[in-house]
């Protein structure tokens, strides 16, 4: 009796063990998956195979480890379409820890300053070499509250101007930083600057002929009606500044609805020949005056396009004065060629007076810019007919281009298309006209 109670405890205990080995394998097994799970592991099954008595924890293990799974892939898609926005913002956007070192950047920073790689893991005077934007950004970060600036930077010979939004940001363990926005503003100066130079340029162009009027204005008043010879004087000088204030109102207002694309052009079918020849009928009186010679050729085939009438006549006006106003020297001879070049007409206005210089050349289409300043007021020219050149010229879909050798003349190419992109209504304005002598006179030279 004693042998089989020894042999059955022996059993019992053997069966024990067994137990609490595999007991103890399925609590190791347990512990291995909630530290992978932990790591953030939780891309492969767990497979656990665990006792009776385990199982339940093993149920409940799984669905953590699912619902991890289904946090991870969120948390990757939410990354991915943060970067997908990032990426696609065309400003530049970075973030800063205290130490002011660069955690991320979007590609538009890259882009902004010109970067070959991103500037990730540097700090801000590595990553841009810039003390200005160092300190921006320092005093952004230290001052706990959102902060603005500008900077201005000097690369590759071009100056750009970029404004700073820097606003805290709670990072992690570091401590707070920052986020970086960028916006480069540099076209947006220059159009301020185009703005105040426009407003004081007018100011300038409408008081000088004013100050002129009303200083006749009050000698007259004074007593100076007494005095015939002085009265014809003032009324002389008034009349011609009151002149000179009527064109350049009508300048400034040709050269807004040239700018404006929503005034569309009268459109009509007509011959450039017939124009050009129109342009200089009416500066016959000048060129007889100064003894100049105009010359206008026109090669062989047909030179008719579609175009504003009104407006593209005051193009070749704007073109003819400048040459025989600026290039007014004895001999002065002024040429006017046209030809056919695919679809589109080439109008070469050229001239053999004293050219302009190659620092006026890029911008001698900008409005109220003067070569000789003093000479072009003393003319009485606004400051506005090149300007309007090029604007009623790309209005038409066309260009202008300069050439011009100082001492050896000068030549405006004008390329115009022969037919407009879309047909267009007429517009509630033309062009304003030019008060001249018709027909020809001593001088003109013309080779049609």
């Amino acid at each position: 009796m004693s042998g089989w109670w020894w042999a059955a405890a022996l059993l019992g205990a053997t069966a024990a063990l067994l137990l609490a080995a595999r007991y103890l394998g399925g609590l190791r097994r347990l512990h291995a998956a909630l530290r992978r799970i932990a790591h953030g592991d939780v891309a492969r099954p767990l497979a656990l195979d665990l006792p009776r008595g385990l199982r339940a924890a093993q149920r409940d293990l799984e669905v953590i480890a699912r619902q991890a799974r289904d946090l991870d892939l969120a948390a990757h898609r939410e990354r991915a379409g943060l970067d997908a926005i990032l990426a696609s913002i065309p400003e530049g956007i970075f973030t800063v820890d205290r130490r002011l070192c660069l955690r991320q950047a979007n590609r538009g920073v890259q882009a902004m300053f010109r970067l070959s790689a991103s500037p990730a893991g540097r700090t801000v005077v590595e990553a841009f070499g810039h003390a200005a934007m160092h300190r921006l950004v320092q005093e952004g970060l230290q001052g706990g509250q959102p902060h603005r600036g500008e900077i201005t930077l000097e690369q590759d010979g071009t100056r750009r101007v970029f404004e700073l939004s820097i606003s805290p940001l709670e990072l992690d363990a570091d401590g707070p930083g920052a986020v970086v926005v960028v916006h480069n503003i540099t076209r947006i100066k220059s159009l301020e600057q185009v703005r105040r130079d426009f407003v004081a340029n007018v100011s300038h162009e409408l008081r000088t002929p004013l100050t002129i009027i009303n200083g006749y204005l009050e000698t007259l008043v004074d007593g100076g009606l007494e005095d015939r010879a002085m009265t014809e004087k003032a009324l002389r000088v008034m009349f011609k500044h009151g002149d000179r204030l009527g064109r350049l109102v009508d300048d400034l207002l040709t050269i807004s609805r040239a700018e404006s694309r929503d005034v569309p052009l009268e459109t009509q079918r007509l011959d450039l020949r017939d124009l050009l020849r129109r342009v200089v009928e009416q500066f016959d009186e000048p060129i007889r005056r100064q003894g100049a010679v105009v010359r206008i050729t026109t090669a062989e085939g047909d030179l008719s396009l579609e175009a504003d009438a009104g407006r593209l006549e005051q193009v070749f006006l704007n073109l003819l004065e400048n040459a025989l106003k600026y290039g007014n020297r004895p001999g002065l001879v002024v040429g006017l060629y046209a030809e056919r070049a695919g679809p589109n007409i080439h109008v070469q206005v050229t001239d053999n007076g004293p050219g302009i210089p190659h620092e006026d050349q890029e911008h001698i289409f900008e409005r109220f810019y003067r070569v000789h300043k003093d000479r072009s007021r003393e003319t009485g020219g606004t400051g506005l007919g090149l300007s309007i050149v090029k604007n009623v010229v790309q209005a038409h879909g066309g260009s202008v281009a300069l050439r011009s050798l100082p001492g050896a003349g000068a030549t405006f190419t004008v390329a115009l298309p022969v037919r407009q992109a879309k047909p267009v209504a007429p517009p509630p304005w033309s062009a304003a006209k030019k008060t001249a002598t018709a027909g020809p006179g001593p001088g003109l030279d013309r080779v049609l």
